[in-house]
C-alpha cells in the first residue's frame, strides 16, 4: 500500500522541489529543440552548456535528497555494508557491529563520519587532531587556513567532544592527547568551515553518516562501560 505524505512530511517538499527542478530544466532545454525532440542545427553547443550546467545542479539536489533520506530512515543493524576508506581502500562492516572491521573503516577513512554521528546525536562538539607540521606538498596542501595557520593537510583524525573532555572515537574514550597513534597532537574545532573543507577535499572520504548513526549507540554504551571499568 503507498504511503500517503502530509504537507509536514519533509519528503513532501522534497517532492515537490523535484517536480519544479525537474520541470524547469526540460523548459530549459525544450527551446534547442525542434518538433521532434532533437537539438536543432547551431544549437548543439548552447544545447550542451545548458545541459551540463542541469547536471550540476542536479547532482547537489541528489546529494541533499540522499542526507535527508538517510536522516529520516535509519539503517537497520545487522546489514552488511562497504564504505570508502583512505588511499582508495573499501571496507565491508556489519551495521551496528563494533568489531575489526568497524574499527579498520572508522579509523582508516570514515572517522570524520563516525565523530559527526555521535555529534548529532548526543549534541556534543567535534575536534579534529592535528600533525605536527605541514608537509609543504602543494598536492594535498590546501590554499586557505582553516584556523589561523592551519593547513588542511594537518588534519589527522575526527573524534567527539564528550562534555568531560574526553576525546571519542571508534576505540573508545581517552583523555585529549592519548588517543591511541595520535598521542600529543593539538587540536583544532570541528566548525563548520572546516567540515565542509573535508567534505569537498580529495584527501578525505565521502562521509558514510548513514552508517556511522549505527555505531552511534554500541560506541556510547562501550564507553560507558570503559568509564565504569576505570571507576
Amino acid at each position: 500500500m503507498n504511503r500517503t505524505l502530509h504537507a509536514s512530511d519533509p519528503l513532501h517538499d522534497l517532492f515537490t522541489r523535484y517536480r519544479l527542478m525537474s520541470d524547469l530544466h526540460k523548459a530549459q532545454l525544450d527551446r534547442y529543440l525542434d518538433t521532434d525532440g532533437d537539438v536543432e542545427e547551431g544549437q548543439g553547443r548552447a544545447y550542451t552548456r545548458r545541459d551540463r550546467s542541469q547536471a550540476v545542479e542536479a547532482r547537489a539536489f541528489l546529494d541533499e535528497a540522499m542526507e535527508l533520506l538517510s536522516a529520516h530512515y535509519a539503517l537497520p543493524d545487522g546489514v552488511e555494508v562497504t564504505v570508502p576508506g583512505s588511499n582508495g581502500t573499501r571496507y565491508t562492516v556489519v551495521t551496528g557491529q563494533l568489531d575489526g572491521a568497524a574499527y579498520n573503516a572508522f579509523l582508516q577513512g570514515q572517522c570524520h563520519a563516525l565523530a559527526r554521528a555521535v555529534c548529532d546525536a548526543t549534541g556534543w562538539q567535534a575536534a579534529v587532531l592535528l600533525d605536527d607540521d605541514c608537509c609543504y606538498d602543494a598536492a594535498v596542501c590546501s590554499t586557505l587556513d582553516l584556523a589561523g595557520d592551519v593547513c588542511g593537510c594537518r588534519l589527522e583524525h575526527v573524534v567527539a567532544v564528550r562534555p568531560d573532555g574526553a576525546h571519542v572515537d571508534i576505540t573508545g574514550a581517552y583523555l585529549p592527547g592519548t588517543v591511541p597513534d595520535y598521542e600529543g597532537c593539538g587540536t583544532i574545532p570541528l566548525t563548520p568551515q572546516v567540515w565542509d573543507f573535508i567534505t569537498r577535499s580529495p584527501v578525505w572520504r565521502r562521509p558514510a553518516l548513514d552508517v556511522a548513526r549505527t555505531f552511534v549507540q554500541p560506541l556510547l554504551a562501550a564507553t560507558e562501560r570503559q568509564m565504569e571499568l576505570a571507576a
